[in-house]
């Protein structure tokens, strides 16, 4: 199976780059591309058609060049992300200079300060540590983990390691778990950030009423910014063993013994006031357990709040109920 020399150097770039912009397709001279570091020349192609093949030679930096035949649609998809090299980069590239680099932008910073060497985060699947290894405008070109080299803008795909300044808000830049502002309807909410998809990050508002009653919502930079509030106070932790609330009592060692459900399924462990739950695939969790008004209820550790997906009844023949089915004390 035949594999285009450009396919291989396509992948390396998002397609919304790809797409980005068109060109007029010239013969024999070299185009820069620094979003895949190299360079290409189209000699000839067969025809105007996306399928006529064409003769492509392509440089990838720190690589032998490659010669072959493309696709012309490959060949304009990669017009996309290519410019004419100008005098000042063949210089760069001829002294060993980054692809598409005039030689002086090995030692200039970019937008957010950040140099040629640097660690970075860079948006993937989430943040990942990349190092710099060429900037281009508003463009970092860096070094993934896995050793892929890619192309990611500032301030939407790239920013500083640890915690962000102000001057990072201000360009829009928030990292998950921040507390912020999001104009919604014309006034400012509190909310905290979630996540990141691009230029679109999603967050928590409390009392926000969106689709399907979520507290849910996403925008852009523009209508966020940094909260500038005091911080809500955390929530009342209760202390191990506290009583929960007024008509509570512990279980003690009423319980004490494992209770399976019987054909085989949950299994409950009581020992001492605390119940280890476990499931037929092995999972375990263990909460506090305590009684009242004919339930026995579970907490987990500092909850004032019973678990609202289990609770167990004791039954007139000595097992206890739950939703599931009955469970049957089983050993000590």
């Amino acid at each position: 199976m035949r594999i285009s020399i450009l396919k291989t150097l396509l992948f390396a770039v998002p397609m919304a780059s790809v797409l980005a912009q068109t060109t007029d397709l010239k013969m024999g001279v070299v185009y820069a591309c620094p979003a895949v570091q190299a360079t290409m020349q189209v000699y000839s192609c067969a025809g105007p058609g996306p399928g006529d093949m064409c003769d492509v030679q392509t440089a990838p930096s720190g690589r032998p060049t490659m010669r072959g035949k493309s696709p012309r649609q490959q060949v304009m998809a990669m017009l996309g992300i290519c410019h004419l090299q100008t005098p000042a980069e063949a210089q760069g590239a001829a002294r060993g200079g980054g692809v598409g680099a005039p030689p002086q932008a090995m030692s200039q910073a970019g937008p957010g300060g950040f140099k040629v060497g640097d660690t970075v985060r860079v948006l993937i699947n989430g943040w990942i540590e990349a190092k710099v290894i060429a900037v281009h405008g508003n463009s970092y070109i860096v070094h993934l983990p896995n050793g892929i080299e890619v192309s990611k803008l500032w301030p939407i795909e790239v920013r500083r390691l640890g915690k962000l300044t102000a001057e990072d808000h201000a360009v829009g830049q928030y990292d998950a778990h921040e507390r912020v502002q999001v104009l919604i309807n014309g006034g400012w909410h509190e909310g905290t950030i979630t996540g990141q998809n691009l230029n679109m990050y999603n967050m928590k508002v409390p009392g926000f009423q969106g689709d399907f009653g979520s507290d849910e919502l996403s925008t852009t930079p523009e209508n966020i910014r940094i909260s500038t509030t005091a911080p809500p106070p955390p929530p009342a932790q209760r202390a191990a063993g506290q009583v929960p609330k007024a008509g509570l009592a512990s279980c003690g060692s009423k319980y004490d013994g494992r209770w399976e459900q019987i054909p085989g399924g949950m299994r409950i462990v009581f020992r001492g006031g605390k119940a280890t739950f476990s499931d037929p695939l092995g999972a375990s969790e263990q909460f506090e357990c305590f009684m009242g008004d004919g339930e026995i209820l579970f907490f987990k550790a500092g909850e004032f709040k019973p678990v609202d997906y289990f609770k167990l009844l004791p039954n007139n023949d000595g097992t206890l109920q739950s939703d599931l089915g009955p469970l049957k004390k089983m050993g000590n």
